[in-house]
């Protein structure tokens, strides 16, 4: 759903939310607490003095908003400018960064940045996403992400960097995840998670870390060296992933933590694996958006854990 037609589906806030009550509730809205069917719509004012929707359940009389529960949860944001981030986010291919949401929304820097996190969140594929097939060719390889040390020479500039292993699907899905480093401690779990048994052709580099990782008979070594005089490209679909999403980390937001990178990767692997389901993206991430539970500012930047 791009900017236009969001403005012409949800002209006023009471439109919008009446559209996330339809989407958290197809089959009319229940009690959180006791699943009761039966519930009242009570008008009321929020703590700014602002017009506020809130439910009571007729059994067990708890109160609770359209967004309880939700990430939603305690925004004093308007449900029109949650939508029109989430459109910008599914619609833009390479990412979108906190400044570029804050001067379209009009949001200070730090509202615009958390919220764009707690979107983020929402694109997280499930855990149990697994890659491959009986006929599906799989493509692992590792990349680099992170600034240069400048003078310190090949094997010391990579000291400032993060490795991310990524494992894609030819003409499919795509994964994308942060390791310490190329060792089997680190990549072995991964692969068992993410990787199908029943994959009959994984392709890597000449890495010898994949020797005893993969089965021999599945394992397929791709020499960057013999390519360049065969014009086949062995991880060409891996590499490419890698080559986008660092794009968008030079043109958009040119610097990223790490202690947030899986989740900038993350929203990119969500976005990269619906690519031929763009007209739905938006009511996918919408519906995401009431499955995962609140995400304190707090939780956010890591001082729960002081």
């Amino acid at each position: 759903m791009n900017l236009f037609s969001l403005a012409k589906a949800f002209p006023t806030e009471e439109a919008a939310i009446e559209y996330w009550i339809q989407a958290r509730w197809p089959d009319g809205v229940r009690c959180l607490a006791c699943d009761h069917a039966k519930v009242y719509r009570i008008e009321t004012k929020g703590k700014t003095g602002k017009p506020c929707l809130l439910f009571e359940c007729a059994d067990c009389e708890l109160h609770f908003s359209p967004t309880t529960g939700t990430l939603f949860h305690d925004s004093h944001l308007p449900m029109q400018k949650w939508f029109a981030t989430i459109a910008l986010m599914v619609e833009s291919k390479k990412g979108i960064s906190a400044a570029q949401v804050a001067r379209h929304i009009g949001l200070t820097y730090k509202t615009a940045w958390y919220l764009c996190h707690r979107i983020r969140q929402a694109m997280e594929e499930d855990k149990d996403l697994i890659l491959g097939g009986k006929t599906t060719t799989v493509e692992i390889d590792e990349t680099y992400i992170g600034g240069r040390n400048m003078r310190k020479g090949n094997v010391r500039g990579r000291d400032n960097k993060t490795m991310v292993l990524g494992i894609a699907e030819r003409s499919g899905r795509l994964h994308l995840q942060t390791i310490k480093s190329a060792t089997a401690v680190n990549v072995k779990p991964i692969l068992d998670s993410k990787l199908s048994p029943q994959s009959t052709k994984v392709v890597t580099d000449g890495s010898v870390l994949y020797r005893g990782l993969i089965p021999k008979e599945q394992h397929k070594v791709g020499v960057h060296m013999q390519e360049k005089f065969t014009g086949h490209l062995s991880n060409q679909t891996v590499e490419n992933a890698f080559s986008l999403f660092k794009r968008g980390i030079i043109g958009n937001y040119h610097k990223i933590s790490t202690d947030h990178l899986d989740r900038y990767l993350g929203e990119f692997c969500w976005r990269y694996n619906r690519r031929k389901r763009q007209s739905r993206m938006f009511d996918m991430a919408l519906a995401n958006l009431g499955k995962k539970q609140p995400m304190p500012y707090q939780v956010l930047i890591g001082r729960d854990k002081d």
